[in-house]
């Protein structure tokens, strides 16, 4: 019998986190009942104000015999009991199990669950339509991440290896050879990516929290990305680590939208016109988009560093597409630019004054009219428009690494620019 199991909401400030329980959970499991695949790590809505570190929730699936069924559904709950730290006000878990196999209907609720805010009373409605078992603690929000991680098709994916540390350093600093990690980079880049910040010179496979993770590497071949984790020095031991395969870096949160139809903590791919050109306020980049139905906010926040250089490049006219998540920042609607395509530039006219038409002098201007600063020959004031080339090209501009959404393809791997175009196409 397939059995499919779900569970999210167990993240805490104080070190516990989903990966975590879900990865202790497939190695107890696979010891009554044979893997399906490996475990999945799901990212959920981006843009929820209350989710997890990353929002991500964790399903796993086996094959079992009836009488082993109970056993390890008794199993699950147990160790998300006693591993989940349910004095903070934030972790509410949720576990799902749904036997057979994953109906069409679930994996509609999973695209909602990632692409709009969900309440527990939808996910309590869609697990009772598909026949899911569903188990909450405290309020159980967890519930939601739990039954979307099961109806993930995972039609496209990626996979992350994260390697965890014993409890006793939960909360300390992590021990990760420097060097080694950029020579690994060096090494297997990009069929591992986003493992280090060239340009600061910084390492990202390493998280500060409290979590019990020590590294996750990400990449595109289960193979490379063990390989890569075997070429890493690590000065503290490691407790065990955990293949994920998982939509990461897939765009799964985008979908086209009119920007008329655009809301608060939802994220999109839209496509119009600049029609207000970009300010700045507290190192952030905004400017004014519009389509015919409407117009919207675009930041460039403070994070995003070296990517605002190309925001502060556009002007009035410029039609481009744009993605990235919808949010009140404020009071005002604010799309949180993600990437953008400059799909059509408009062009650039600078004035400037003539040559002395006497001598070839340069002319000053002096009130309503010109005095050439060599001869002295006066005109009346007129400008010559000039074209200036246009700095930005027709390709796709991302934030860097450091500020790049878990659910975000970079444009290093396969389909990463063909992927925005592809969402487009289907509006």
């Amino acid at each position: 019998m397939m059995i499919h199991i779900g569970i999210d909401d167990t993240d805490s400030p104080n070190g516990m986190c989903t990966t975590y329980v879900g990865a202790l959970l497939y190695r107890e499991i696979s010891r009554l009942a044979h893997p399906i695949d490996l475990p999945r790590l799901i990212r959920l809505n981006p843009n929820v104000p209350y989710k997890t570190r990353g929002n991500g929730a964790v399903a796993m699936s086996f094959e079992a015999d009836e009488k082993d069924i109970s056993r390890i559904k008794e199993l699950v709950l147990d160790m998300v009991k006693s591993l989940s730290d349910f004095s903070h006000e934030n972790t509410n878990p949720g576990v799902v199990f749904l036997e057979g196999e994953v109906p069409k209907e679930l994996t509609e609720f999973t695209y909602k669950a990632i692409w709009e805010h969900v309440s527990i009373e939808e996910a309590e409605k869609a697990a009772k339509e598909v026949g899911a078992e569903v188990h909450k603690f405290k309020i159980g929000r967890g519930i939601i991440g739990a039954l979307a991680s099961i109806g993930h098709p995972l039609d496209r994916f990626t996979y992350e290896l994260l390697a965890y540390r014993g409890r006793e350093l939960w909360g300390t600093k992590r021990r990760v050879n420097k060097e080694s990690v950029f020579e690994m980079d060096k090494r297997f880049y990009p069929l591992t990516y986003d493992n280090v910040d060239w340009e600061k010179g910084s390492v990202l496979i390493t998280p500060h929290g409290k979590d019990p993770v020590l590294v996750g590497i990400r990449g595109i071949d289960e193979k490379k990305v063990l390989s890569a984790f075997e070429r890493i020095i690590f000065e503290e031991p490691v407790e065990f680590f955990q293949v994920f395969k998982t939509n990461q870096n897939t765009d799964d949160h985008l979908r086209f939208r009119r920007i008329g139809e655009l809301k608060p903590l939802e994220s999109a791919v839209v496509k119009g016109k600049v029609v207000k050109d970009w300010w700045e306020k507290g190192r952030h980049v905004f400017f004014e988009l519009a389509d015919e139905t409407g117009k919207i906010r675009v930041a460039a926040f403070e994070p995003t560093k070296g990517f605002r250089r190309y925001v502060r490049e556009l002007i009035e006219g410029d039609e481009i597409i744009a993605a990235g998540g919808v949010k009140e920042f404020e009071g005002v609607l604010t799309l949180n630019l993600e990437k953008f395509y400059p799909a059509k530039l408009a062009k650039k006219v600078e004035y400037k004054k003539p040559k002395c038409p006497k001598c070839g002098g340069t002319m000053k201007s002096k009130g309503d009219y010109l005095k050439c600063k060599k001869c002295g020959h006066k005109m009346p004031k007129t400008l010559i428009p000039i074209e200036v080339p246009r700095e930005l090209k027709q390709k796709i501009y991302e934030v860097p690494p450091d500020a790049r959404r878990h659910l975000s393809r970079p444009l290093v791997l396969p389909l990463g620019e063909e992927r925005i175009l592809e969402i487009l196409k289907k509006s």
